[in-house]
């Protein structure tokens, strides 16, 4: 049996995952989709320092719910790539494979903040650790045609907290390793997004991945096509 924990983006929650969960389901997988800590609905965290490691204990908790005969999936997009790397030094044992999608992925010592491709600037040095990045709403420019769909992932998108990208992630496993890891990047996602950092380093070390044609928001603009690319990984 596989189960599939799929770990949302920036601004997003395991909402994020519906359409993907909804058809995976019906084939007759296990799907989780948790909600990381301060990406929720009137969050309580608001004003306080949200850490890499909070993120990755829900991971692991989330993991946990799977019956112990699950082959289990890591799915990460865009931010989650950080706090599932970093799961992978611990739960190694766990994980069948792992999946990337338009993922930021960090080396050693690495932070999310530090992810950026070339010619976008360096944050400031001095960012404020409880600070909520704003969301800022979805529509055509982002991929998204349908109406109902906007309305959707606009009603819902929450502030992300900073604090997780400030916290440098270590890496030390050889077993972390061991686990396969496919990496899929999506043909429009605008060159100033951090997995762009993260496909020219794998161009720099000869790592194949594969393109996929669509948005950044693929998994919820094209769910279908997400999901075959899943089923095959």
């Amino acid at each position: 049996m596989t189960t599939f924990v799929l770990v949302h983006g920036a601004f997003r929650g395991g909402w994020a995952w519906d359409k993907v969960r909804d058809e995976l389901v019906l084939l007759g997988h296990t799907v989780i989709a948790p909600t990381l800590t301060g990406c929720e609905p009137d969050t309580l965290r608001v004003g306080t320092r949200v850490g890499l490691a909070e993120w990755v204990q829900d991971i692991r908790q989330a993991m946990s719910t799977a019956t112990p005969d699950s082959e289990i999936v890591l799915v990460a997009h865009s931010q989650a790539g950080i706090p599932v790397r970093q799961v992978l030094e611990t739960d190694s044992g766990k994980i069948k494979r792992v999946v990337y999608l338009d993922a930021a992925v960090p080396g050693n010592g690495q932070r999310g903040v530090d992810l950026n491709p070339p010619g976008v600037p360096a944050p400031p040095a001095d960012l404020d650790p409880t600070l909520m990045i704003p969301a800022r709403p979805v529509g055509p420019e982002q991929g998204f045609v349908d109406p109902e769909l906007i309305e959707f992932v606009n009603s819902r998108l929450v502030p992300t907290p900073i604090g997780p990208s400030l916290d440098a992630v270590t890496l030390r496993s050889t077993d972390a390793h061991k686990v396969p890891a496919t990496f899929a990047f999506f043909s429009q996602t605008p060159q100033t997004y951090p997995c762009q950092y993260t496909r020219l380093h794998l161009d720099d070390q000869g790592i194949s991945y594969t393109v996929l044609d669509g948005p950044h928001d693929s998994p919820m603009v094209n769910a279908h096509m997400v999901c075959e690319f899943l089923l095959r990984s």
